[in-house]
């Protein structure tokens, strides 16, 4: 009677294992299909690293269980290799050098989130301005690549393009205005800045679309050792996931479709927004294609390592984080921590030396700092 019911418990297991390692699978093809021509990859994509987790036990679990079928479950584990190397780190944990390399060229690139709040009359020693300012002045970054960037244009704020440039010593700026609009606080200014130490040249902006409030893909040129090196600086189209909970200034940056996004589920919303970022991602990736200087790509791609959209921009690049990195390197301070949705990608000609994601709480993404040396 026992080994009956330990045969029945087997093959109930079995047959259980089998219909989560077809989710599993499902999953796996997140890097090769258009979530467009297949919606639920979307939700897979976001949710791969618990279904890894997930069927790492079932696999652990399957060697105590049966031994002689377990080589199914590890055949089907391993066939998440694109996504496993995608979502997770495997260098071991070292400290990040403040004592810059000479040879080295080192950026950060982090959504800000407009630095908080900007008004002079809420302004204190410990506000999440300031800490932000120490934070990049300690950083010692030659390149700043900032998305949510705002700049305020009234005596009653602080100007935020000045200071960057003007305290923190980052005199060359490239800050094409994506947006700019007269908001119930003082004239606005919105987009995604670079700010160098270094003469920039070259510069462009590329839109993503001819919406006039949309964001758009900004480049320019330094000269670093003798070579020249593009940064690319981008910042896909936020999902306004939280958009009931938006404060009036947020509105200007809602999508068109307002009862989409005020009257419907996240679950519709990333199926939207999916299509929207591959879009994006698409004119992104034909802009690095056609880079003939090496190049560093800064982001925020609002899209997990195991998405269409950031293996698609991702093709041939390194990733700053994969290069250096443990772990699975989550960068969005809210829903989990394994949401990577920052990046800094290079092409071959570039390799990464350290790179470091310090769990700061003061925008809602954490910043990514990197250390780049030319091949």
């Amino acid at each position: 009677m026992v080994t009956q019911k330990n045969s029945l418990f087997k093959n109930i297991f079995f047959i259980a294992g089998i219909f989560y390692a077809a989710v599993y699978l499902t999953a796996c093809l997140t890097p090769y299909i258009n979530p467009a021509h297949f919606w639920p990859l979307t939700f897979l994509a976001l949710g791969f690293v618990y279904l890894l987790v997930g069927m790492i036990i079932l696999f652990l679990l399957s060697l105590l269980i049966f031994r002689k079928r377990s080589w199914i479950f590890l055949l089907i584990l391993l066939a998440g290799f694109q996504n496993i190397s995608s979502v997770f780190g495997f260098h071991g944990r070292k400290d990040f050098i403040i004592q810059k390399n000479m040879k080295s060229l080192r950026i950060l690139s982090w959504n800000v989130n407009y630095f908080g709040d900007c008004q002079k009359k809420n302004d204190f020693p410990n506000s999440i301005r300031r800490q932000m300012f120490a934070f990049i002045e300690q950083s010692d970054a030659d390149v700043l690549c900032f998305q949510d960037f705002s700049n305020f244009k009234a005596p009653w704020f602080y100007a935020d393009l000045d200071y960057v440039r003007d305290s923190l010593h980052y005199p060359y700026v490239y800050f094409p205005v994506d947006y700019a609009y007269n908001s119930s606080f003082a004239p606005e200014e919105y987009g995604t800045p670079i700010f160098s130490r270094i003469p920039l040249s070259d510069t462009r902006r590329i839109r993503y679309t001819n919406d006039p409030k949309s964001e758009g893909l900004q480049f320019a040129t330094i000269h670093f050792k003798g070579r020249q090196i593009k940064i690319f600086n981008a910042h896909l189209s936020s999902m306004d996931i939280h958009a009931q909970n938006a404060s009036p200034r947020e509105y200007n940056f809602l999508e068109a479709d307002t009862g989409l996004l005020f009257h419907s589920n996240t679950f519709r919303k990333l199926k939207l927004f999916d299509k929207i970022h591959f879009e994006q991602a698409r004119l992104i990736k034909s802009e690095l294609n056609n880079s003939a200087l090496p190049f560093v790509f800064c982001g925020d791609l609002n899209s997990v390592p195991a998405s269409y959209v950031y293996q698609h921009i991702s093709k041939n690049l390194n990733d700053a984080f994969l290069s250096t990195g443990f772990g699975f390197g989550g960068t969005y301070d809210s829903i989990s921590p394994t949401l990577r949705i920052d990046v800094v990608l290079m092409d071959q000609r570039l390799k990464a030396i350290q790179h470091q994601t310090p769990h700061l709480h003061l925008s809602d993404h954490y910043p990514n700092l990197v250390d780049i040396q030319l091949r």
